[in-house]
């Protein structure tokens, strides 16, 4: 029984062709875009447009407009909602990968962002939590540093 639910995993896997597009989070400061998302993760604007308030209550249940700004680097593509209301996100995160951890850690340190840095094992884990309450597991992509 448990290798067809692997055979039929891999053929869904394989029809499917599934990858990731963006994550959409909510930021409620603008200036955080320039501050955070620019500054320390080295992300730039790509679009800004407004979702008007029918389509943000059909889809989210939310009504009112919000601005939307897309950002991107060489690997991801965040779409970001401006909405003053701070939320708790629970378990949510974003886990990315780097080159330099290091830098990113030490530019979110010197802005006063919040970084969590916590050994486990012969390893560590690092979180840095933008002002909104988003927070990102920041790994190392190299065999450098051990993440």
């Amino acid at each position: 029984m448990r290798r067809m639910q692997f055979t039929k995993h891999t053929m869904l896997q394989k029809a499917y062709n599934m990858k990731l597009e963006h994550i959409a989070i909510t930021v409620s400061d603008k200036n955080e875009i320039e501050q955070f998302y620019h500054e320390i993760l080295g992300m730039h604007e790509i679009k800004r447009f407004t979702l008007d308030k029918t389509l943000s209550t059909d889809i989210f249940g939310i009504e009112k407009e919000t601005v939307v700004i897309q950002l991107k680097n060489e690997t991801l593509l965040l779409e970001v909602f401006l909405s003053p209301e701070k939320r708790d996100p629970g378990f949510n995160h974003i886990c990315i990968s780097t080159n330099n951890r290091v830098e990113i850690v030490k530019r979110a340190i010197q802005n006063s962002y919040r970084c969590l840095q916590l050994k486990r094992g012969n390893s560590d884990m690092v979180f840095v939590t933008d002002n909104s309450g988003n927070i990102f597991e920041i790994k190392q992509s190299n065999s450098d540093e051990r993440n």
